[in-house]
């Protein structure tokens, strides 16, 4: 049933997008042999009346003639080189152009299908590859993305080629005439394209990964890094270099470098949470901690530093792909490759999880790495419950204080049904790996642990924590959860700005706080513009347009001066379109920009006064 389920969605989501990919080369296919059947024909069509009225000829010479023609096409004449048809070949003379165009478009739709072909078997042979192993699947990753990048540009170029040539031949070969602007448009759009694939190869991708944490010296510590290393002596594994101390809901350990507080950290680097420290005994904690050291034991995180890189610069050029128009079904081929890799990353990603897990009970018991494995996940989810509460009210709230709420409020949570339903497919969040099911990684350390046994450990008072044994553990969190709380608040202000219709007065003033009105001068009297977050006017209309009204607005240039369009709904296509002068105003771009901020905030509050009228 499972994989019933599954297949519809791999199907539409990943195969038949990535089928676009042989879209344009197959219709130039075709059309290339159904312009060449349509050159042979006219040419056929002119010279059967010549041969018959040619009274020069017998009658056997003239079925003789007939029966040459009619065998050997014109477009084969044209771009082949039979000593046969070079008299044939001489007479179509300038003609032959046109046939000659025909074959190397042929020939190129058929190279790019062939190519296409080609690029599916590497991508699926490096993605089967990578499920052999870790080792293999860093390799099959590299060889993929070096050929897969390299074919999907040569995809880009072909196809932009094709897509100008067939501009022009798809008007003239079956309307007789064509359009030089629709020639230029796509000829600029493949450029662009193919620049864009080109510069993505070569960018190199943005590695900073920020954590919002605190550097915990050994000096301000010196028992738990003793701890640490203790931990890390048993398991014959190098120590971390560094220790964070955050209040994120997981732990998790890396060789990749690390931003925090304006300095990079090089190195092994380890993070801990205080909120969760508080939550565990020592014990727990220290099953977590071997979990993560098992971690740079495994070699998960060498791995991950060696492929993070080629993953991030994968990911940019995806971006790069989807931006690019004419690049899109390149982008839905790459998406199904990275969609194929990603199921081997998860498959490693959990075994090494399970394996990290064998290996703390090991070295603390498997009991302690069950009873933090419940703890974490049930914090991470009530945690992410309480967010989702207070994110989604429609009231401005004076003081979030997500810390306080989320300590009140947990031993109730823990006792409620809502607790088991969370933990029954609990997965502990991680920056860097795809945890298994929490009853999977229980069964995995020989521990059987029944909802009455999850409340109670959730429900006992902590008698030892490591958390203690930090000097500044109090002045730490505060400063941490008083940064977070107020990005917390201003997102939640700006989501606000972006949900009210505005019903009072209260509500107006804190969309203008965020949308005020705005006034554009103008290079000349009486092409003034105003805005609102309600509605646009220019001096020019008889009344203001309300953003509701606008259907669709575009931008256009006409006798070398720049337009905003705006098509009004429920208006015939003269009387309802608006349009402003921007080449009129001083800062023609600055009301463009804050035209589409304002709009984009009108959409966005409908969309979502639907969808809450959908639910209540």
């Amino acid at each position: 049933m499972r994989s019933t389920s599954k297949t519809p969605g791999v199907l539409r989501g990943y195969v038949l997008p990535a089928l676009l990919l042989f879209a344009l080369p197959l219709f130039g296919l075709w059309f290339a042999g159904h312009a060449q059947d349509r050159f042979d024909t006219r040419v056929l069509e002119a010279i059967e009346p010549q041969i018959l009225r040619d009274k020069q000829l017998s009658e056997t010479e003239r079925e003789e003639a007939l029966a040459f023609f009619r065998s050997a096409s014109a477009s084969e004449a044209c771009i082949g080189s039979n000593e046969e048809l070079a008299n044939f070949r001489a007479n179509l003379g300038d003609a032959c152009s046109d046939a000659v165009q025909f074959g190397w478009m042929y020939r190129l739709s058929l190279g790019l299908v062939v190519l296409g072909v080609v690029s599916a078997l590497i991508a699926l042979l490096c993605g089967l590859a990578a499920f052999i192993s870790r080792s293999f699947q860093y390799g099959s990753f590299v060889v993929g993305w070096s050929l897969l990048r390299v074919a999907s540009a040569v995809q880009v170029a072909g196809q932009g080629g094709l897509a100008a040539w067939l501009s022009f031949w798809g008007t003239a070969l079956w309307f007789q005439r064509y359009s030089p602007k629709l020639i230029i448009v796509v000829g600029l759009m493949a450029v662009v394209a193919v620049g864009m694939v080109v510069m993505a190869i070569f960018k190199r991708p943005s590695m900073d990964f920020e954590v919002e944490a605190e550097v915990l010296e050994e000096s301000a510590a010196p028992e738990f890094w003793a701890q640490v290393r203790t931990l890390c002596e048993h398991l014959r594994t190098p120590p971390p270099d560094h220790i964070l101390v955050g209040i994120d809901a997981n732990f998790f350990v890396t060789e990749s470098d690390v931003r925090v507080g304006g300095r990079t950290l090089s190195g092994r680097t380890l993070f801990v949470s205080i909120s969760l420290l508080r939550l565990l005994e020592r014990g727990e904690a220290e099953a977590v901690l071997a979990h993560e050291m098992g971690h740079l034991l495994g070699g998960d995180t060498g791995h991950g530093k060696r492929l993070a890189p080629k993953l991030a610069h994968f990911s940019d050029y995806l971006g790069t792909l989807y931006e690019g128009g004419m690049t899109r079904p390149v982008y839905y081929f790459m998406v199904a490759y990275r969609g194929l890799f990603e199921l081997s990353l998860g498959k490693s990603r959990r075994a090494s999880e399970l394996a990290a897990d064998r290996l703390a009970a090991e070295v603390t018991s498997g009991n302690e790495v069950a009873r933090s494995l419940v703890k974490v996940g049930a914090y991470a989810n009530f945690r992410e419950r309480v967010e989702a509460d207070l994110f989604g009210r429609n009231e401005q709230q004076q003081s979030v204080a997500i810390a306080r709420r989320v300590a009140h409020g947990f031993a109730a949570y823990a006792q409620s049904e809502a607790v088991r339903d969370d933990l029954q497919g609990a997965v502990t969040p991680h920056p860097f790996d795809s945890h298994p099911p929490l009853a999977m990684r229980l069964e995995n350390v020989g521990v059987k642990l029944g909802p009455d046994d999850m409340t109670q450990a959730l429900l006992e008072p902590v008698e030892s924590s490591w958390a203690e044994a930090f000097l500044e553990a109090e002045a730490i969190e505060a400063r941490l959860w008083g940064a977070y709380e107020s990005r917390f608040s201003e997102a939640h202000d700006m989501a606000l700005a972006y949900r009210y219709r505005p019903s009072n007065d209260e509500e107006r003033q804190h969309v203008e706080k965020h949308f005020p009105p705005l006034e554009f001068a103008a290079k000349e009297e009486g092409h003034e513009v105003q805005m609102d977050f309600a509605q646009v006017s220019c001096a020019q209309w008889e009344e203001p347009v309300l953003f509701e009204q606008v259907k669709s607005a575009t931008s256009a240039e006409r006798l070398f001066k720049k337009y905003l369009d705006l098509q009004l709904e429920g208006a015939g296509l003269f009387k309802g379109k608006r349009s402003v002068c921007l080449s009129k105003l001083e800062d023609g771009d600055a009301f463009l920009n804050a035209f589409g901020h304002y709009l984009g905030r009108h959409r966005t509050m409908q969309e979502y006064q639907s969808k809450s009228g959908e639910a209540a």
